[in-house]
């Protein structure tokens, strides 16, 4: 069976066969190609933004090792739990000597322990005299330390107007990691 086409047909058969290639290869072969080369884009822009993370975290590795050696040790005294409170009332009473006061009274509150998620609060009661001068430069001190020590609920009572001395009591918070 032949089939005769005239020219016009010929030519419409062969423009619908390569529409149809065309639109089978642009479905089966260009689309998904595309899409992989979308996909491969998006994980490399997903790569290139967690790798500018980590350059600025190994940037920042130097300021925090830094940072946690001059903490290091605080963490080694806080990791002892309640034997830390001996080391801290001995670092008060080297300031005190440092500021030229005399500690009346220093001892450990042991009602007043509070909790936290990682990290406990010990209050330490102090009863000092001095002059007005040092008493001040030693809660400066205190406040100043690197051991993470806050000075709460200060009396001052003149002792002698003459000589400025007066007695001060306050309680100062030792807040420390770890036990608990």
């Amino acid at each position: 069976m032949k089939i005769n086409l005239g020219k016009r047909e010929k030519t419409l058969i062969s423009v619908v066969a390569v529409v149809v290639i065309i639109f089978l290869m642009e479905r089966f072969v260009i689309t998904p190609f595309w899409e992989k080369i979308e996909t491969i884009r998006i994980q490399i822009q997903a790569d290139k933004e967690k790798l500018e993370r980590l350059r600025y975290l190994n940037s920042q590795k130097d300021c925090i090792s830094e940072a946690f050696k001059k903490l290091e040790p605080y963490i080694e005294v806080g990791s002892l739990g309640d034997a830390s409170i001996p080391i801290i009332m001995k670092k008060i009473e080297e300031m005190a000597k440092e500021c030229d006061i005399n500690l009346q009274k220093m001892k450990p509150d042991a009602t007043e322990a509070k909790s936290g998620v990682d990290y406990n609060i010990k209050k330490l009661t102090l009863s000092v005299d001095g002059s007005t001068e040092n008493i001040i430069k030693f809660l400066y001190q205190l406040e100043g330390s690197a051991y993470p020590l806050r000075v709460n609920k200060m009396d001052f009572k003149v002792k002698d107007r003459e000589t400025n001395l007066m007695t001060a009591d306050f309680d100062v918070y030792f807040i420390y990691f770890g036990k608990k």
